[in-house]
């Protein structure tokens, strides 16, 4: 499993007020993103604000079996249709 921290990522379908912390109860979620890594999908296990943290988002997917082993895996995230550019993660 991997976990991703990241900002901008839109609506939620708990919303929270803009500068207010994200709660626990209801999770706040995102619309369904889309995590590639190794150019493969990867399955999303939890994509939206993480709680106790204002404007942090956090998409949590487990990286996929057929992924080649390397320093440089290139992981993607697209939500609402926008693809986030390119980053490297390490997988063994």
């Amino acid at each position: 499993m991997i976990v991703v921290y990241c900002a901008g990522l839109g609506t939620v379908t708990a919303p929270v007020a803009s500068g207010a912390a994200a709660p626990a109860d209801p999770l706040s979620r995102t619309v369904t993103p889309v995590v590639t890594i190794g150019g493969l999908p990867a399955q999303v296990m939890f994509s939206g604000l993480t709680p106790g943290y204002a404007g942090l988002y956090q998409v949590n997917a487990v990286v996929p079996a057929g992924v080649t082993p390397g320093d440089d895996v290139p992981l993607v995230l697209t939500i609402a249709g926008q693809a986030s550019p390119a980053v490297t993660i390490a997988v063994r």
